[in-house]
């Protein structure tokens, strides 16, 4: 990840479009996973190459699209040797990424956009839908919300506006909450291979973790008393206060489902959270390289602070969003 930072000026965003080069129809590989994107980081520019070359067409439901079914290695540094399910088994991955907060709605299911910055309603304002359209008015984006979501975590696939889309870096991050105390990788029993698209259904709970956030279903907008905002120009992730109570209460978000090691025996991308054979704990990568072993007894409201990139209030009137 710091390669591949170091040589682009950013990190890789969550998923993206990989063009291919044997004319199989689309021309490109629909939503492919953040470990394409550091092949040739990892000295595998010739995996990256063969997948190009040979990937294939499919169709899912009424949409055709290309997928790298046709590499399916094992690479090494993607798995864990205590993962079985991963390690020395073709297209292993037991690492997942930092992708924020995500709507207890789409939270453990295949939503093909689920890494897209725009599904909560952060300002109310009205525009929530996946992919940044207001259903009304026909808006493409909201920069506010984006700027908000993508303080959540790292790792998000945006790709509007088109002429300066999103894409996280280790220096914003070192001007928000700091690389030493921001998460970016840990390991995922249930990640699926290092191969996988959305085209193949598989979103931001095949290739990240997160927290699920309980959200109005008709508004998109935090439920009541999670956040604390100024007017509809800011909203504070975390007060002083503490918000931790409401991310606990079952009624409200079950953290039996996010917090690390549940579910241990979940399926196959449906359990976005941090999970590992070890005892009592994950390893995880901090942004700043370090490794760490994270207990699965955390508290809650360290552990929810750990995802966040920026979790501290904004206002739009001084807000640059390409800066989180």
């Amino acid at each position: 990840m710091q390669n591949f930072a170091s040589s682009s000026g950013a990190l890789p965003t969550f998923t993206s479009d990989v063009a291919i080069n044997n004319g199989n129809g689309a021309g490109s590989i629909f939503g492919a996973a953040w470990t394409y994107q550091l092949l040739p980081a990892l000295d595998a520019t010739a995996v990256l190459k063969n997948v190009k070359n040979n990937a294939v067409p499919v169709s899912v439901g009424s949409n055709s699209f290309i997928l790298a079914t046709t590499e399916q290695i094992w690479i090494p540094v993607f798995t864990c040797p205590d993962d079985a399910d991963s390690f020395r088994r073709p297209g292993g991955l037991s690492f997942v990424v930092n992708a924020g907060f995500i709507p207890s709605s789409i939270w453990g299911s295949n939503a093909a956009d689920a890494d897209q910055p725009y599904f909560v309603d952060w300002n109310g304002n009205g525009i929530y839908s996946t992919d940044g359209a207001n259903l009304s008015t026909g808006s493409i984006w909201d920069s506010q919300d984006q700027a908000i979501q993508t303080s959540t975590g790292v790792f998000f696939r945006t790709t509007v506006p088109a002429s300066s889309p999103y894409q996280a870096s280790l220096d914003a991050v070192s001007t928000g909450d700091g690389t030493t105390t921001t998460l970016m990788i840990t390991e995922n029993l249930a990640a699926g291979n290092w191969y996988g698209s959305v085209a193949a259904g598989q979103g931001v709970n095949h290739f990240g973790f997160s927290l699920e956030l309980p959200i109005n279903n008709s508004t998109y907008q935090p439920n009541a008393g999670l956040f604390v905002g100024s007017g509809s120009n800011s909203v504070t992730l975390f007060t002083t206060s503490g918000v931790a109570g409401s991310f606990t209460d079952p009624s409200a978000n079950d953290e039996n489902n996010w917090k690390i090691n549940r579910n241990l025996n979940a399926t196959f991308g449906t359990a976005p959270r941090p999970s590992s054979q070890h005892a009592s704990g994950v390893n995880a990568i901090m942004c700043d390289g370090s490794g760490r072993y994270i207990s699965e007894s955390v508290d809650t409201a360290v552990y929810e602070k750990l995802l966040t990139s920026n979790g501290v209030a904004h206002n739009e009137a001084t807000l640059n969003p390409q800066s989180y």
